[in-house]
């Protein structure tokens, strides 16, 4: 049932009591910071001209807290009151618009119930049939005329309870708005977001966002592989410790959160390059940031191209993405579900499992190489590390997630 101005003909909702309260515990609070602005500001005066740590002490924890709490009563006060006058014409128009949809009910009802049809609305199979005798017509039309005159006022009923419930929620519309008015006045110039204040939230809402995107990429990465995937989780990465980074210099972020960023990136499996001296340290700093190098992004064009000719081979199209996308896996997973597997259990594939064990015994170069040091650290970290990651997975994806090791202990998750 819809009023002629298109609203859902329904009670008015909302809580007076529960409006008044808040509105008068808001001015009670405005009230008790002026108070503590008052108190504060002439605490400062009267240390004003005093010297000792104490003082000092005092001067810096005071601050400029008074100005704040000054700021907070000039907006607190006059606020609550504007909430208790809405509440008050909520009580009036709850009870009013009740009874205009009670009205509207029962005018419906007795429209809907009562035999014939509105002035102009009787269709012909409804009128006397031509075989009837005159007399008979006219009475037929008399007690259809009668039946249709009360089907119309019952109609015209209808329609004024109609207008009648939009009349009182137009004015109630009107005070709502009102109070949103008066409500902006009150803040009006009072707060106002600076630039970084926008840039701060706009921050805060993109690492939120890489956090969880970092997360579905994590699991392609376990699943799919690939240098495309590795690109963009490095990308994920770094554009995640920076805006960490901002966050920190800005107290949006503590030392622990940057910390935890600055883990995220570093690859711990080749921390061994760094025994390699210089070559090494470079490589392992390449490795941090291979989002950009230009090895990561030569390797994900390549299977970015090799993609695209298998999906024009196939015609385009369906079938063309569906080649597309054979060839990603294929091309990511030559050994099949060993790679899958192999990555599941050591973060690695089946080759580069391979390639790291006969570097670490010296089988691919030699011992008079220095590779075998490090890929000795790196596997002796996949081999401790490997257990704690396998058993999160499986945490995660049975829906207990909140008892994983990287979420008892972050640092550690972070770490391996």
């Amino acid at each position: 049932m819809y009023s002629p101005k298109g609203r859902w003909v329904g009670e008015l909702q909302g809580q007076p009591g529960v409006i008044r309260d808040r509105g008068n515990k808001i001015t009670e609070l405005g009230g008790q910071m002026e108070t503590s602005a008052k108190f504060l500001r002439t605490l400062a005066g009267d240390a004003s001209g005093m010297k000792g740590k104490a003082v000092e002490k005092l001067q810096e924890v005071v601050g400029d807290t008074y100005e704040e709490l000054d700021r907070a009563a000039k907006l607190y006060k006059p606020t609550g009151p504007i909430l208790v006058d809405y509440a008050n014409a909520l009580d009036e128009f709850q009870p009013r618009i009740k009874a205009r949809v009670a009205d509207c009910e029962d005018a419906k009802s007795a429209f809907d119930g009562a035999p014939g049809y509105p002035e102009g609305g009787r269709p012909i199979w409804a009128q006397p049939a031509p075989w009837r005798s005159d007399d008979e017509k006219k009475t037929m039309d008399e007690d259809n005329a009668t039946e249709d005159r009360e089907k119309q006022r019952l109609q015209e009923e209808y329609q004024d309870a109609l207008k009648a419930f939009d009349t009182d929620v137009d004015s109630w519309e009107h005070i709502f708005d009102q109070t949103a008015d008066r409500i902006e006045d009150a803040y009006d110039g009072k707060i106002e977001d600076g630039f970084w204040d926008n840039v701060d939230g706009a921050v805060a809402v993109l690492v939120t966002v890489l956090q969880v995107v970092g997360a579905i990429v994590a699991i392609a990465a376990i699943i799919i592989g690939g240098p495309i995937i590795a690109a963009i989780g490095a990308v994920i990465a770094v554009a995640t410790l920076a805006l960490v980074a901002y966050q920190f210099l800005r107290g949006d972020a503590n030392g622990w959160d940057l910390a935890l960023a600055v883990v995220g990136i570093i690859p711990f499996g080749s921390v061994g390059k760094l025994f390699q001296g210089k070559s090494g340290a470079l490589a392992f700093l390449g490795d941090a940031f291979k989002a950009f190098k230009p090895s990561t992004w030569s390797a994900a064009s390549g299977q970015l191209h090799n993609i695209a000719m298998a999906s024009r081979f196939a015609g385009g199209g369906a079938s063309g993405f569906l080649q597309g996308g054979r060839t990603f896996w294929q091309l990511n997973n030559p050994a099949g579900i060993g790679d899958i597997m192999s990555r599941l259990a050591f973060g690695k594939d089946t080759t580069s499992l391979t390639n790291l064990v006969e570097t670490m015994t010296g089988g691919s170069r030699g011992w008079a190489n220095s590779t075998t040091l490090p890929a000795a650290w790196e596997f002796t970290h996949m081999i401790i590390g490997a257990p704690i990651k396998l058993t999160d997975k499986i945490a995660n994806w049975t829906g207990n997630g909140d008892k994983s090791i990287s979420k008892q202990v972050p640092w550690l998750g972070k770490l391996l």
